[in-house]
Order: C-alpha cells, then structure tokens, then sequence
C-alpha cells in the first residue's frame, strides 16, 4: 500500500513574539533599546525619535534596515549587542508544552528570524527549545559583515519624515534602498529558503506579522499568522497561540513516515545551528 505524505516536509518559524507571547514584555523594552541607541549612538534628537523609529519600520521593515537606508552608518555587531545585550530575558519562561509540540512533529523544524544569532540562541535556550530545531537563518545568515564600510561622520542623511509629510506628496519608490536584508522583504524570505534549501510548495511559514505572512505568501511559502485567531488575506491559517498548533493543523501529525529521499544539503548541521 502507498503511504500518503503530508502535505508539508518543513516548518518555517519566526522567533520573537511567536515562539513566545508579546506579553513577555520583550518586544517593548527592544523597542525602547533601539530608540535609547539612536540618540545615545547616532546622535539623533531625542525629540524626533518617536516618528523617525515609527516611520522607519514602517517604510524598511525593521529601524536599523531603515536607519541604514537613510545614511547612517553603525556596527552591526554593536547595535545587536546594545539593542538586545539588556533585553530581560528571564520574562522569556521554559516551555514544555511547546516543547512536546514541536518534538513530536515528524517534519523539518527551522527558526527565521530578523534578529542576531546570539539573541536567536538566548531566546531558544530560555523556551528550553535549543534542540528542537535543525537550524537558525539569522540576521547573520542573510547580511555580511559591515566594519570595514563604517563611515564616522554622515555629512547626508536623508530627511525620510519631511519626504512623507502631509505636505509633499512623493512616491515611496523614491526612497532610498538599504543594504540591510531582512522580512518583510521578498529578497530576504526567497534568500532564507534558498540557505534552508527547502521547497516553498511544501513549506509551512509561521510568524507574527502580517506584513511577514503576506511577503511569505507572494513567495510561494503557506502561511499561519500567529498571535489571532483572525486570518486576513494572504494566511492560510490562523492560531491565537502556538499551543494551538495541533488543534488548528492537525494534518501536520498525520503521516510520521517520512520520505526516503531527503532533498536538503548537509550545510545545516547539529553542531552548527546557525545557517549561514
């Protein structure tokens, strides 16, 4: 008798604020970290930080894609190690349930994540998950080393609030283009499945972000928002919380059988959880 494989061979997950609840408190104070780091690093107006952050990670993705983009130049290393080196960490707690999820699951397991190896690797260790998945696409894996580019002054840093105001209407096309990678750009998404070496058709996306779960979409991953019970256009399923994993997909357990031709390379070794 032919057996009948999943339809899925690997699940793709967002770390912060999926893994574990917005409610840790965790996203709030690296948000307040990366505001501190702009005006105690780069010098920016404390007065203007609000609506420059706000606009940034509207326009980029994430502040330091857009903090790029707009001329200022920094060490990557320092703002991860600033940004995230004073996260609190004990608010993220061990999760068992999540735990016996994830391990009972008889499917590839990968973490994609904007954020820096180090604070992947604190943050799994935490949830007590660091052996629950093959590998880690990182900040790291996606972007290259940017010391020898560092610039100490920026004689022209584009004014991205007065471009959008009200007041000039200007196409966001005329922005200027960061160097950073990272979700919800295309680039970065296609990028990551090309390092995991996973086929998009049988690759189940998780993450909590819309924007995130669309760009995933329009690559040709299947999608779950995490976070709401809501779908909106472009997820094709919805959990409130990553508890529900089996409720909502139960089909993800159904086969424990798994195909005898394994199509990924040996580049995502045990040893080295990081992809790169």
């Amino acid at each position: 008798m032919e057996i009948e494989y999943s339809k899925y061979d690997t699940l793709l997950f967002d770390l912060d604020d999926t893994l574990y609840p917005l409610s840790s408190g965790v996203a709030s104070e690296c948000g307040q970290n990366i505001k501190d780091y702009m005006v105690e690093k780069l010098g920016i107006d404390k007065s203007k930080i609000l609506e420059l952050s706000n606009s940034l990670y509207k326009n980029y993705g994430t502040t330091m894609a857009g903090l790029r983009a707009i001329g200022y130049n920094f060490d990557y290393d320092e703002y991860h190690s600033y940004v995230h080196g004073r996260l609190p960490y004990d608010n993220i707690k061990p999760d068992p349930i999540l735990r016996t999820l994830l391990l009972s699951l008889p499917l590839r397991k990968i973490i994609f994540t904007n954020a820096d190896k180090l604070h992947a690797a604190r943050a799994l260790e935490r949830l007590g998950l660091e052996d629950c998945f093959e590998g880690i696409v990182c900040f790291e894996s996606l972007n290259s080393t940017n010391r020898d580019n560092i610039h100490d002054h920026n004689d022209e840093i584009f004014d991205i609030i007065t471009y959008l105001s009200s007041d000039n209407e200007h196409p966001l096309c005329g922005l200027p283009k960061t160097p950073v990678v990272c979700k919800p750009s295309e680039t970065a998404i296609v990028k990551a499945i090309e390092i995991a070496n996973v086929d998009p058709q049988r690759t189940l996306f998780f993450d909590d972000s819309v924007r995130n779960i669309q760009a995933g979409k329009r690559v040709g991953l299947s999608t779950v928002l995490v976070g709401t019970s809501q779908r909106v256009k472009f997820a094709d399923y919805a959990v409130e919380n990553i508890h529900n994993l089996k409720e909502a997909l139960p089909e993800l357990w159904e086969s424990e059988a798994k195909p005898e031709k394994v199509r990924y390379s040996g580049k995502l070794a045990v040893e080295t959880p990081v992809i790169a």
